[in-house]
C-alpha cells in the first residue's frame, strides 16, 4: 500500500533566456502517495550526519506515470529529499512501481 502523501518533483532541463541571462528551473510537481520503508542516519566521521529514506512509489493513475530519475526530488516530512537510487522498477506492459533511495538535500 502507499498511504503517505508526498510531493514528487520531476526536474527537467532549466530554461535559459539569453536576452536577460536568467535561468529558470523546470520543475513539475505531482501530489502522490508513497510507501515509506525506512529512515536511516549515517555519520561520516565528523559532526555532519546524512539522512536517508527508502520508499516505494507506484506508477498507475494517481501515481507517477513516468520513470523516476536521480535528478528528481521529493518533499516529505517538511524536508526536500534528492533521489539518489532508483532500483528496482517493476514493469509489465506499463510501469508498476519503483523503489527509491533519497538523501536530505
Amino acid at each position: 500500500t502507499f498511504p503517505t502523501p508526498i510531493v514528487y518533483q520531476q526536474i527537467g532541463q532549466p530554461n535559459y533566456d539569453p536576452a536577460t541571462g536568467e535561468v529558470t528551473p523546470d520543475v513539475t510537481e505531482f501530489n502522490i502517495n508513497a510507501g515509506i520503508l525506512s529512515r536511516g542516519r549515517n555519520e561520516s566521521g565528523g559532526p555532519a550526519e546524512e539522512y536517508e529514506i527508502r520508499m516505494w512509489i507506484h506508477h498507475d493513475r494517481g501515481g507517477l506515470t513516468s520513470l523516476p530519475k536521480t535528478a528528481d526530488s521529493v518533499f516529505y516530512d517538511n524536508v526536500y529529499w534528492k533521489v539518489v537510487v532508483v532500483d528496482p522498477t517493476y514493469s509489465s506492459d506499463n510501469l508498476i512501481a519503483s523503489r527509491l533511495v533519497l538523501r536530505a538535500e
